[in-house]
């Protein structure tokens, strides 16, 4: 049995932490799971929202503060504030979420239970914000990162023409935060979808071959979007795996990177670490 979700702060993304698998799959009894009942209406929801309702319905006597966000990765996470009070945020489209969605959300996070259980219920509310959240504003093409060694837009452009016909229609950035099992993923936004970039990634000790099949492979998500199947949730489909073998830089960028995240990455880090000192 897992710990109790109050041991430690815990968060739920769209994308995964650091070091956390992007295969594994999230497992439901039967899909979809998501109610047919009608969400809460927006008035009726002003003062507390759903999920402090489903709070004092289920577990009235825990001490939680619930606060509604715009974050665009991570749609839950418990962890306490500056004041050590324990703070669930949440998604702002879980404030009118049906009962159903908002039990399971709490009890993801508030209650114990079977591995088997917490992957129903991680299950629902992924599968409700995919599908009633609003894909939030890419901040504008003149503030996205295209890169100083590495030219994302000249790479999202090669990638494009020759793969996918030219038809994708996406934005690219270099992102703000430093990961090291994480070296890219694939965000929904408005007007357009945006691909985001390991920022350590850009540097002259980093082939440029190797960011061609990155970039290839965050467009096929593009192409190729997270979706039920069967009895789990899957963020890389049969046919996006089968699109990506077919690179012919698979097996190298696999390689390739593996040795980035391993042996690569102290003295990679440090060189980075090295260049924005000398920029500050």
């Amino acid at each position: 049995m897992p710990r109790s979700s109050m041991d430690e702060g815990l968060q739920l993304e769209l994308f995964p932490e650091p070091g956390q698998s992007r295969k594994s799959p999230v497992h439901v009894a039967h899909s979809p799971l998501l109610p047919t009942t009608s969400p809460t209406s927006t008035e009726e929801s002003e003062d507390e929202g759903a999920l402090q309702r489903a709070l004092e319905r289920l577990n009235p006597q825990q001490n939680v503060d619930i606060r509604y966000t715009r974050n665009r990765t991570v749609i839950l996470s418990l962890r306490p504030d500056r004041q050590g009070r324990t703070v669930l945020r949440a998604h702002q489209c879980f404030r009118t979420a049906p009962d159903e969605i908002a039990d399971a959300a709490i009890r993801l996070y508030l209650t114990r239970a079977r591995k088997a259980q917490r992957r129903r219920w991680s299950h629902i509310v992924t599968l409700f914000h995919q599908q009633t959240a609003a894909p939030p504003d890419t901040d504008g093409t003149s503030k996205l990162a295209p890169g100083v060694h590495h030219d994302l837009r000249a790479i999202l452009h090669r990638v494009n023409a020759r793969w996918f016909d030219g038809e994708l229609d996406l934005d690219i950035t270099y992102g703000d935060r430093v990961a090291r099992r994480l070296m890219g993923r694939h965000e929904r936004r408005a007007p357009r979808n945006l691909v985001v970039v390991n920022p350590i990634l850009d540097h002259t000790w980093v082939t440029e071959w190797y960011l061609e099949f990155l970039v290839f492979h965050e467009c096929l998500h593009e192409v190729f979007p997270p979706r039920p199947m069967g009895e789990r949730m899957i963020l890389h489909p049969p046919e996006l795996r089968a699109r990506e073998r077919q690179h012919p830089d698979y097996e190298r960028a696999r390689t390739y990177e593996r040795w980035l995240t391993g042996p690569g990455w102290p003295k990679l880090k440090k060189a980075a670490q090295k260049k924005t000192s000398q920029q500050a």
